[in-house]
């Protein structure tokens, strides 16, 4: 028995310390700005996620994306379009910022199928 309280105890003092060692990893923390732009990416993603209005293909990507990569760096890449795109997207419009969040994770729209030409007489 003894053997087993102690392995408890190193059990439990390690898992104590993970937060320690997960903030020891931090080293920049970030500014209230890019908190803010995140918590809005996870707002869109989980509501898009959620809606029944958004495609499935669409849905998977973000999935995909928000599984592979830190919510950080969906955020940055984000904002990134935005500014290089400065004055065409609202930020406070969903509709458009799910449509900046998906391209930024890969996503691409079908391609429209060519019209077909009128037949000549």
């Amino acid at each position: 028995m003894r053997f087993g309280r102690s392995m408890g105890a190193a059990a439990i003092l390690a898992i104590g310390a993970m937060p320690a060692a997960l903030a020891a990893q931090t080293v920049n923390k970030p500014s209230k700005a890019q908190l803010d732009s995140a918590a809005y990416v996870l707002r869109v993603i989980s509501s898009a996620l959620q809606s029944a209005q958004v495609e499935q293909p669409v849905k998977n990507v973000l999935f995909e994306c928000l599984y592979i990569n830190p919510l950080s760096k969906i955020s940055a890449a984000t904002d990134k379009v935005i500014a290089a795109n400065a004055g065409k997207v609202d930020r406070k419009d969903p509709s458009q910022m799910l449509a900046v969040i998906a391209g930024t994770c890969g996503y691409r729209p079908p391609a429209a199928p060519a019209a077909k030409p009128a037949p000549k007489k």
